[in-house]
């Protein structure tokens, strides 16, 4: 074998050595892509959400409870306390958002039952006096890409 066929022979080699080292990471980048596939379905998420349980000191105070939504959500209840003690409601129409005076029942929670896909459910309340304000929420989010 001569010296120049030596060469051609090398050449030969090396070349098909760099298309099968080419042609392995074309496949393996086809098949990496191909199993970044998007799940186009999202389970909703189960929310059982409840703010602090807060008395307060001052002989009587308004207090404001909301429900607040967005995206894909089922609200089953919402409950919040009044001057009468705990108010339950199934199925709420949403959002809500109202005032309530408290007297005698010192107590002020608000929480909700639901399921949420793509968006949230926040309860909250919030509460001032002379000298004092309260404020407490729960939120319970889902997203995805």
């Amino acid at each position: 074998m001569t010296h120049e066929s030596l060469f051609i022979n090398q050449k030969s080699t090396t070349m098909r050595i760099i298309t099968k080292i080419l042609l392995s990471s074309i496949f393996l980048m086809i098949l990496s892509f191909s199993s970044c596939k998007k799940d186009d379905k999202v389970s909703p998420m189960s929310c059982n959400l409840k703010t602090s349980s807060t008395e307060f000191t001052e002989e009587s105070i308004n207090v404001t409870y909301k429900l607040e939504v967005d995206g894909d959500y089922t609200v089953t209840s919402f409950y919040y306390y009044d001057e009468t003690g705990k108010v339950e409601m199934q199925n709420p129409e949403v959002p809500q958002n109202f005032t309530v005076t408290l007297s005698s029942q010192k107590k002020m929670e608000a929480g909700a039952v639901g399921n949420v896909t793509n968006g949230y459910i926040k309860v909250s309340f919030e509460a001032t006096a002379p000298g004092s304000e309260y404020k407490s929420s729960d939120l319970c989010s889902q997203s995805s890409n």
